[in-house]
């Protein structure tokens, strides 16, 4: 059993602390609709901030991932506006932040080009 100690305002120690609670904080951003899918990026920082692109349908469902481990469609760019990914066709098209390669995953297409 935990004893109750006084402590001075703002001093007090908690369990909880501020890394802990952005660790379990998924980031959601930069939705696109491609016919009835709906896609967007989530921002995982318990995946070491890895920024990963899921599909679902837009009429209801569970998000599907399209870059699997270890893609990351992230760039540099897309911090002063830029996009890291885009889709067209069912095609996603993103560039992976370790070695800036375009890539391309879905239907039709499954290479990569530097």
């Amino acid at each position: 059993m935990l004893i109750p100690k006084t402590a001075p305002y703002g001093s007090w120690k908690s369990p909880l602390t501020s890394d802990l609670i952005a660790a379990q904080s998924i980031s959601l951003a930069e939705p696109r609709l491609d016919g009835e899918q709906v896609y967007w990026l989530e921002g995982r920082p318990q995946e070491l901030g890895r920024y990963v692109v899921v599909r679902a349908n837009s009429l209801g469902g569970n998000g599907t991932d399209i870059t699997p481990k270890p893609y990351n469609a992230r760039t540099r760019v897309h911090e002063y506006g830029g996009a890291s990914w885009t889709v067209a066709d069912g095609d996603v098209y993103f560039s992976n932040f370790a070695d800036d390669a375009f890539t391309a995953r879905g239907t039709a297409l499954r290479t990569r080009h530097r």
